[in-house]
């Protein structure tokens, strides 16, 4: 059981490292220098460790066990203990969640389990103690993967077990505990910290999903200050109820997530703080040199804090694969948004053209 040895007890949230066949040396840059910085006391890796690629490479159990050796070594270097969480992703390797659940197994200092008889993989629940005192309860949910159409939602049995075992610890213990969930999609009440804007606004992102005619800002009166949003919350295409279900008991202090790479805001929704961490991975789109890690902290009495961490804080303005950098930069996040940056392109285009007619019309 993980327990606290100062006044906080630290979890450091990585997302989203996506990696192939190869690691990116500027993402363990960043993990390295977050370890460092923050000395944590555990540390989750919330779903998209790795990935297949835009053509859905299928890889060896040999490299993908390489990879995640790689990925983690830098928290087991430090004797952290860490554990996981499944993405929509890391499964197009080509070997299930199950596989990969077993390789993370066979690593020194990984803390997962597995609970039987939901749907999902490495759904599980962490005791936190302070002394011997159950303190906290850290849930890691499998969130699932992509539909046809949008992405799937946490299933009604995963709920099921929340309950269940909430309620088993609040009569073993006479209390509630408080808790913190991570899991790699989004709950849909994320919206509610953003406002609805008309198209063109400043910083407007359009939706996603059953908000793709909309366009959003963060709510600035809601998130926290330096908190930012590049594009549209990618959320479950069905409210399943689970943030309902956080919400019966109150014990739900935060829940965090990644999966949308270019953002990294929290704020609270009926009192739950909701929270992004950005991705990590160089090796796949992101927010730039903003790309980092979330810390969330937990405090002896009870109560949760939260900030991230990133990159041109931690290790500077250059980056060791720079022209790779350079096009992961440019690329597209989804559809959505290669057709809104298609449409600026051939936009942009239709200006110069009209110009040049002009000029020569006018001179020529």
């Amino acid at each position: 059981m993980p327990s606290f040895k100062n006044k906080t007890f630290k979890i450091m949230q990585i997302a989203d490292t996506q990696e192939g066949t190869k690691v990116s040396p500027d993402t363990l840059d960043l993990i390295n220098a977050a370890l460092d910085r923050e000395n944590p006391d555990l540390v989750v890796y919330s779903g998209d460790q790795i990935w297949g690629g835009v053509i859905g490479q299928k890889l060896k159990k040999e490299t993908v066990t390489e990879v995640l050796d790689i990925l983690t070594k830098p928290v087991r270097n430090r004797k952290i203990p860490f554990s996981v969480c499944f993405g929509n992703h890391d499964r197009q390797v080509g070997l299930t969640n199950e596989e990969q659940f077993e390789i993370y197994k066979g690593f020194d200092y990984f803390i997962g389990e597995n609970t039987d008889g939901i749907d999902g993989t490495a759904n599980h629940v962490i005791e936190i103690s302070d002394g011997g005192e159950l303190k906290f309860l850290l849930y890691l949910i499998d969130s699932h993967s992509n539909l046809k159409l949008g992405y799937d939602h946490v299933h009604e049995n995963q709920i099921d077990w929340y309950r269940k075992t909430r309620d088993e610890y609040e009569q073993k213990y006479g209390r509630l505990i408080p808790s913190v969930v991570i899991q790699h999609i989004p709950v849909c009440e994320v919206v509610e910290l953003l406002n609805e804007v008309k198209m063109g606004t400043r910083g407007a992102v359009r939706g996603y999903g059953n908000h793709a005619h909309k366009h959003f800002v963060l709510n600035r009166d809601l998130v926290n200050s330096d908190g930012f949003m590049k594009e549209s919350p990618a959320d479950p295409e069905e409210n399943s109820g689970e943030f309902a279900a956080f919400k019966e008991k109150g014990e739900v202090l935060g829940v965090y997530f990644g999966h949308d790479h270019n953002n990294s805001f929290h704020g609270k929704v009926d009192g739950i703080d909701l929270g992004y961490a950005q991705g990590a991975g160089f090796h796949v789109y992101g927010p730039g040199l903003d790309r980092g890690v979330r810390i969330i902290e937990l405090k002896k009495d009870g109560t949760i804090g939260t900030y991230d961490l990133r990159f041109k804080n931690l290790v500077g303005k250059k980056v060791k694969e720079p022209v790779r950098y350079i096009f992961n930069q440019v690329m597209p996040t989804g559809v959505g948004d290669a057709v809104t940056k298609g449409l600026k392109f051939f936009g942009c285009v239709a200006v110069i053209a009209i110009i040049v007619l002009l000029l020569v019309f006018f001179f020529g």
